[in-house]
């Protein structure tokens, strides 16, 4: 009778706690198909990346909307400003998602359960749509190169199918994670198949297209200044692409110096761990909004909705007369204010 009232408790007693259940073994011990989880000491680091990466979505979102409202930018710039504001909008949403879904679990005090297969490839495919926003100026330099240098005609379609095969590279990385990879621990999966050959061949990759539009661009600039005056808006244009496809390497060094360190043993400054490496959560919008200043009709553009017109310019006559003035003053800067388009 003592026996058969006792022995439930001890088994109780003894059982694992959930992170011990899931990950008791050693990480090579694990098959795809066997349950790993987001372990609660990762808590307190997702909490602050997601609300700084969802803090520059909502900036992104705001730059979206206006580059949506200003029919002049997007229709003279869609394959440039807007197709990189747009794209780094876009690119960014899994990320963000699958931070929230970790951050409302561990908030709540569980620890998301996965298969060791669904973490893995939910962590590496937010990996690769990460290196696909940071090179989104890589298609812009071709088609500007296109159209500038070359004098072609490139259809609009042009960024997006370019960046399209880009993106599916990157995801292809991801899934290469299976047959060259290993079983590692990890903050996101407790048990990550991941393989180090495959992370350095994605940040190279990263950094590759990015020098590549660098270079590009420089190419164009040059090209332009020859023919152009300095302040031209064709100049002002190819000058705040170039802005923009440095952005991403400068934002992401940090965290891709980071990765060098976790991956490959590679000691690196602590600031780049507790500090810096926040910069590349405000890529996607500083990326856009780099080029968006960059040209001086879009940056009073900006400056005015931002304001939202408390600081218009003063007119000459009655207040009739006034408001005439502004809605004929505003229709003509809508035509002539962007007369540079990104196919010149």
């Amino acid at each position: 009778m003592d026996n058969s009232t006792t022995s439930p408790i001890d088994s109780t007693s003894s059982s694992p706690p959930p992170l011990d259940f899931y990950n008791s073994l050693p990480p090579a011990n694990y098959s795809l198909s066997d349950l790993t989880v987001t372990p609660m000491s990762y808590r307190d680091r997702i909490t602050v990346e997601f609300i700084l990466n969802a803090t520059s979505w909502l900036l992104s979102t705001f730059l979206v909307i206006f580059v949506r409202l200003k029919k002049a930018i997007w229709m003279s710039l869609k394959s440039t400003i807007v197709f990189v504001t747009v794209g780094s909008f876009l690119l960014n949403i899994p990320l963000l998602l699958f931070q929230a879904w970790m951050v409302i679990n561990l908030q709540s005090g569980h620890q998301p359960v996965y298969s060791v297969f669904i973490c893995s490839f939910l962590k590496n495919f937010c990996s690769s749509t990460t290196s696909a926003y940071q090179v989104l100026p890589f298609a812009v330099s071709l088609y500007r190169y296109r159209t500038v240098v070359l004098k072609g005609h490139p259809s609009p379609s042009f960024v997006i199918n370019i960046h399209s095969v880009v993106t599916l590279i990157f995801i292809i990385y991801a899934f290469l994670n299976y047959p060259f990879g290993q079983n590692n621990k990890n903050d996101v999966c407790f048990t990550l198949r991941f393989s180090n050959g495959m992370e350095l061949v994605r940040i190279f990759s990263t950094l590759l297209f990015n020098f590549v539009a660098i270079i590009v661009n420089c190419v164009i600039l040059r090209f332009v200044k020859h023919f152009e005056n300095v302040q031209s808006k064709r100049v002002q244009l190819t000058q705040s692409l170039l802005i923009q496809s440095v952005i991403p390497v400068l934002v992401s060094l940090p965290l891709l110096l980071l990765s060098f360190e976790f991956y490959f043993g590679i000691p690196m400054p602590s600031s780049f761990g507790s500090t810096w490496y926040a910069l590349t959560f405000l890529g996607p919008f500083l990326m856009p909004l780099s080029s968006i200043l960059g040209i001086k009709s879009t940056r009073r553009e900006l400056f005015d909705t931002f304001l939202c017109g408390c600081f218009p310019k003063p007119s000459i006559g009655n207040s009739q007369m006034k408001s005439a003035v502004t809605v004929i003053m505003a229709s003509k800067m809508e035509r002539s204010t962007f007369t540079v388009r990104d196919d010149d």
